[in-house]
């Protein structure tokens, strides 16, 4: 298997998707990206199976699910958003800050409801882009380090 692209992984894990999983194929070093609903018709199939009450565009979908199901030993899981917990990314950058009145401007916009926002609007105001981006970037790129180390998966 070629190394996979960290960069890729790292992209995957900056922006989920609602309703898609995301896996790497061990053996192409490629990342398939299935939707949960296909992925379920692909477990539910049999062998005769057309699909052709689908959309072309679906069947393909459908086909590459198949694929995985049949062959799921070639594949593995990139961590989900649950591993990779945004709000605690988020919350470990806010009390990262050495400047007090900084760190508790950031905690105070993380708490409670539409926290994502609160907190992009902070860092905008205070003039932080670039280290929260910085910062998020490194630690996504840990995650990704860490999960291709697990998986004994060479990266580049």
């Amino acid at each position: 298997m070629r190394p996979v692209s960290l960069k890729e992984i790292v992209n995957l894990l900056d922006c989920f998707l609602e309703e898609w999983n995301y896996y790497l194929n061990k053996k192409t070093g490629e990342i398939v990206e299935i939707q949960i609903e296909y992925l379920s018709i692909a477990e539910e199939s049999e062998d005769d199976d057309d699909f052709s009450e689908y959309e072309d565009w679906e069947q393909a979908a459908i086909r590459e699910a198949v694929d995985m199901v049949e062959n799921w030993g070639d594949y593995v899981e990139l961590p989900d958003q649950e591993e990779v917990n945004q709000y605690r990314i988020m919350e470990n950058f806010c009390f990262s800050q050495e400047d007090e009145k900084l760190r508790h401007k950031l905690c105070e916009a993380i708490d409670g409801k539409n926290a994502f926002s609160r907190f992009r609007d902070a860092i905008v105001k205070t003039g932080i882009e670039k280290e929260w981006d910085s910062y998020k970037h490194e630690t996504l790129c840990e995650y990704a380090r860490e999960w291709c180390e697990f998986h004994e998966i060479e990266y580049n």
